[in-house]
């Protein structure tokens, strides 16, 4: 089945760091992995658990609630 494309944005060194690692995996590997792929294998848990640890009440993350 094919996947949809969900644009995401994110800041510039998040995607810069996402992309550094998208190629030591394919230099280490030989594999290639997509970037959409590579997002799907993060262990988000640990990032959640990072960011509430450091979190002082001053980050607010909006989410899209338009109406498609």
């Amino acid at each position: 089945m094919a996947k949809g494309r969900v644009p995401m944005q994110v800041s510039p060194e998040f995607e810069k760091k996402l992309k550094e690692l998208q190629k030591k995996i394919m230099q280490k590997d030989g594999v290639v992995i997509s970037l959409r792929d590579l997002t799907e294998h993060a262990d988000f848990k640990k990032v959640e658990e990072k960011i509430l640890k450091d979190a002082k009440g001053d980050i607010k993350i909006a989410l899209d609630r338009r109406i498609k």
